[in-house]
């Protein structure tokens, strides 16, 4: 329990400390409101993107943990689909609707899930490839397709159609990115080219900035929101992501016989708090990013309970 335990403590403070940082910034007035669509745009648009490319294009998919990854992508399908009938009992408004359903199915698998998984699996290279593999293809595909298919339909800057919606998103630089980085990925990884590594190097320093801009957007989104308002969606929301969506997970694993390091992975992934991400994708593109980022913020406390807890039932 103790080697969940302290490295998930560290990882949760670190990225608190951040927002904390931000949140002084801001109020010494060196970043304001006013900047608010600029990093949304910077996340979406800029360093997400990177992030993409930079991450499938030295990756070759591997078979062996296929089957992972549809674990994890049906766990967050499940819980796009139960979010959404939840909230439509709740009678939560279209844009609260959209942020809660992010919130509650995208974890932060690579923000903390990285991190994590190379503590508790020191020097196992391995392990930390197939977190990358997992996350990227398992919850990274369906949020970059999915989640910001929601973001946009249900935010008022979707239009409130459909079909408006997956037409902005295939002409968007996440869109983009996901094609070229898998483009790449087949014909590309593992070819030493002066030309190619430094592309690849300028895409990886890119991508490193997201923390940073995320960070800053959650601080810029923030407003004190009572929680007598919003306690039962709170509730919920630990309920699904930090209780319900690695159960489920692990109960799959079990049915389909996953090798153990896998399961541990898989289930340490899918028990991560709400992805920060969630909530700048829910701003950007006219969900309540405000309701969002304080749900991102809740899970991330809570998770330094949970998660030691949901890591003892490991194989």
């Amino acid at each position: 329990m103790m080697e969940t335990f302290v490295p998930t403590i560290q990882a949760v403070i670190v990225m608190i400390g951040l927002i904390i940082i931000c949140l002084f910034l801001k109020q010494k007035g060196i970043i304001n409101d006013q900047y608010r669509p600029l990093f949304g745009r910077l996340v979406t648009d800029f360093a997400l993107p990177a992030l993409i490319f930079s991450a499938l294009a030295v990756q070759e998919p591997r078979v062996e943990i296929l089957l992972a990854v549809l674990v994890m992508t049906f766990a967050v399908f499940c819980h796009l689909g139960l979010s959404y009938g939840i909230g439509r009992l709740l009678h939560l408004e279209r844009r609260q609707l959209g942020a809660f359903m992010l919130v509650a199915a995208f974890g932060s698998s690579a923000t903390l899930g990285y991190a994590l998984v190379s503590q508790i699996f020191p020097g196992n290279s391995s392990a930390v490839t197939d977190a990358v593999m997992i996350s990227e293809l398992g919850i990274g595909i369906p949020l970059f397709f999915a989640g910001v298919l929601v973001a946009m339909h249900f935010g008022n800057k979707g239009g409130g159609s459909a079909i408006s919606s997956i037409r902005a998103y295939f002409t968007s630089p996440i869109f983009i990115a996901l094609l070229a980085g898998f483009a790449a990925s087949f014909f590309l990884t593992g070819i030493k080219n002066p030309v190619w590594e430094i592309v690849l190097s300028i895409f990886s320093m890119i991508s490193l900035s997201l923390v940073i801009f995320v960070a800053i957007g959650i601080a810029l989104m923030l407003r004190w929101i009572p929680l007598r308002t919003i306690g039962l969606l709170a509730g919920i929301t630990i309920v699904l992501s930090l209780i319900i969506q690695p159960l489920v997970a692990l109960f799959l694993s079990g049915l389909i016989h996953l090798p153990a390091i896998e399961t541990d992975i898989l289930l340490l992934e899918t028990a991560m708090p709400s992805g920060m991400i969630a909530a700048v994708l829910s701003d950007r593109y006219g969900c309540d990013g405000e309701l969002a980022s304080v749900l991102v913020i809740i899970t991330y406390l809570f998770s330094v309970f949970t998660l030691p807890l949901i890591m003892l039932l490991a194989p």
